[in-house]
C-alpha cells in the first residue's frame, strides 16, 4: 500500500514549529486573516520563551528601580530608607505580571480559533514535508518559531559547580551574598545592577568586549554609573577557570595587565549571550544552509528567510532575542503568506538598547575607532539641561545625533532615562524620512525627556543657515503675486 494511503496529509497555509508565545501569537494573528494553521508543539517548554522572560525581566528590575529610589529619595528631597527586600515576594510578582501579559494557550482555545494542534514527534522528511507522528503536513510555508537558549562557555569546572544562566536566574528567590556575572552583553549588566540594587555584592567579568556593538561614549558613562553604584567591573579580565569550593565558589581571573587573582563568590551567572534551538533531527531533511561565520545560526536574509523557500526562523531561531522584532518578523510572514506586499527589515532601522539605569539605545551608524567619512557630522545634545532630568535627579546622559550635510539621518547613540522610548521616535523618524532639521519641529509635552530630539534639530538647523542668495530668493517670491 502506498505510503500517502496510510498517512494523513495536511496542506495549510501555515505550519508553525513551535508552540511557544510568538508561534502560538503568530497562530492565533494567522488565523484572525483566515490562514489555515498547524501549529507543532515540541516535547517541553520551547527555550527562551522571550516574550514571557522580558516580562519577568522587566518587573524584577522594577523592583530594584524602587529599591535604589527609596535609598537615593534625598536627591529629590525626601528621606532616604533603606529597603528590606523579599526575594520571593518579588519573584512572585514579576511571575504573575508575565503570566496576566502572556497569550491565551489553552490548547481547547487554540483548537476553538481553528488552530490545529500537534504534540508528536516531527522532523522533515524532505524539504517541502514536515513528519508529525503518522501525519505528513505539506504546507505554503513552514515557519521556525523554535526559541534559543543561553550559550554553554568553554570554562574549566563549570560543570562542576551549580550556575545560573539569564533563564534560570528568573526563577530565583533568595538574596544572593556575592553574585559573579561572568559574560559582559546588555543581559548580563542589566542583571548585575538589579542584583546590586537589591543588596546583593556583585562583580562582573566580562570575559570578553563589554558590551560588543555599541557606541563607546555611552557605554564608559554606563560603566562609571554602575561602579558608583557598587558595581565590580573588571573591565579587561576573563575567567580562566571556576573552582569549586566546600564552601562558595572560586573564580580564577587573569586581569588586563597579565596578573592572576582568584574572586571568592556565592552564586554565578555565566552569560554568554544565546544560539537559536535548532534540532539537528528536526531539520536534516529540509537542508537549510548554517552562516558560514557562526555554524550554529542559520543563514537568514534579514526577514528571517531560510535557503529553502518554504522555510522561514522568526525569533530566537533567528537569532533575535527581542519580542518586538521577533512580532516583526511575524508580522511580515503573515503577510507573505496573505498575498499583501511584504515589508522588509532594514537592520540600520532595529533599535538596540541595554535597559540599565542610565540605559543605553541606539540605531544605524555609530561612531568607531575609524571615525566618520566625509561630509557626516555629530550633533550632542546634554540630559541634564533638560527640564526632565533636572525634575527626576536623573541627570546623566547624553544623545548624539550623526547626520550628512544635507541632513540625512544616519544613526543615534544615547544614554539617559527613557532612552529606549526616545530611540523609538527617532526609529520612526528614520522610516518617514525625516530629515536632523525635521527635528526641531517635534511637539512634545512639557518635560518630555525626548527634549534632545528638538535640541538636536535646532543645532543643525543654526550650523546650516540660508545662505544670502536663498534669502533673496525667499524675499523676491514673496513679492510676487
Amino acid at each position: 500500500m502506498p505510503l500517502a494511503d496510510m498517512v494523513d496529509i495536511l496542506k495549510p497555509d501555515l505550519c508553525i514549529i513551535g508552540a511557544g508565545a510568538l508561534g502560538i501569537s503568530l497562530a492565533i494573528d494567522a488565523r484572525a486573516r483566515n490562514l489555515s494553521v498547524v501549529l507543532v508543539q515540541r516535547p517541553g517548554d520551547e527555550p527562551g520563551n522571550t516574550a514571557r522572560d522580558e516580562a519577568v525581566r522587566a518587573a524584577f528590575m522594577a523592583s530594584a528601580a524602587r529599591a535604589h529610589a527609596m535609598r537615593t529619595a534625598s536627591a529629590l528631597g525626601l528621606k532616604d530608607t533603606d529597603p528590606k527586600p523579599s526575594f520571593r515576594a518579588i519573584g512572585e510578582r514579576a511571575s504573575a505580571i508575565a503570566d496576566a501579559v502572556a497569550p491565551q494557550t489553552a490548547p481547547d482555545r487554540l483548537a476553538a480559533l481553528g488552530v490545529i494542534l500537534r504534540d508528536e514527534p516531527a522532523a522533515f522528511s524532505d524539504r517541502q514535508t514536515l513528519r508529525v507522528g503518522t501525519t505528513l503536513v505539506r504546507a505554503g510555508q513552514f515557519v521556525l518559531a523554535t526559541g534559543s537558549h543561553p550559550t554553554t562557555p568553554d570554562l574549566p569546572g563549570h560543570d562542576k559547580v551549580q550556575s545560573f544562566n539569564p533563564d534560570t536566574i528568573l526563577a530565583n528567590m533568595r538574596k544572593l551574598s556575592h553574585l559573579v556575572v561572568i559574560g559582559g552583553d546588555a543581559t548580563a549588566l542589566e542583571l548585575a545592577q538589579a542584583y546590586r540594587r537589591l543588596g546583593s555584592d556583585v562583580t562582573v567579568v566580562p570575559h570578553g568586549p563589554l558590551l560588543e556593538g555599541f557606541d563607546p561614549e555611552p557605554v564608559a558613562i554606563l560603566l562609571r554609573s554602575l561602579r558608583q553604584e557598587g558595581v565590580a567591573i573588571l573591565d579587561g579580565a576573563s575567567v580562566t577557570a571556576i573552582l569549586p569550593r566546600s564552601q562558595g565558589t572560586g573564580i580564577a581571573i587573569a586581569h588586563a595587565d597579565g596578573s592572576l587573582d582568584t574572586l571568592d563568590v556565592s552564586h554565578v551567572l555565566l552569560a554568554f549571550g544565546r544560539v537559536p534551538d535548532l534540532d539537528p533531527e528536526l531539520l536534516e531533511q529540509a537542508r537549510l544552509k548554517r552562516d558560514p561565520a557562526r555554524p550554529d545560526f542559520l543563514q537568514l536574509s534579514p526577514q528571517g528567510q531560510t535557503s529553502n523557500g518554504r522555510v522561514t526562523a522568526i525569533g530566537g531561531a533567528a537569532g533575535i532575542y527581542d519580542a518586538q522584532s521577533a512580532l516583526r518578523q511575524a508580522a511580515i510572514v503573515l503577510q507573505r503568506a496573505t498575498g499583501a506586499a511584504a515589508g522588509r527589515i532594514n537592520p540600520l532601522l532595529v533599535p538596540h538598547s541595554v535597559n540599565t539605569s542610565p540605559a543605553i539605545a541606539q540605531i544605524g551608524l555609530v561612531e568607531t575607532a575609524n571615525g566618520l567619512r566625509p561630509g557626516q557630522m555629530v550633533l550632542r545634545a546634554n540630559a541634564s539641561e533638560t527640564t526632565a532630568a533636572r525634575a527626576s535627579a536623573d541627570l546623566p546622559g547624553n544623545t548624539k545625533l550623526i547626520t550628512t550635510s544635507d541632513g540625512t539621518i544616519l544613526g543615534a547613540a544615547m544614554i539617559g532615562a527613557h532612552s529606549s522610548e526616545t530611540i523609538a521616535m527617532l526609529a520612526l523618524a528614520l522610516e518617514r524620512g525625516m530629515g536632523a532639521a525635521d527635528l526641531a519641529g517635534l511637539l512634545l509635552p512639557p518635560a518630555s525627556p525626548a527634549a534632545q530630539l528638538v535640541d538636536l534639530g535646532r543645532q543643525f538647523i543654526a550650523q546650516h543657515r540660508p545662505s544670502d542668495w536663498a534669502r533673496r530668493r525667499a524675499a523676491l517670491r514673496r513679492l510676487l503675486p
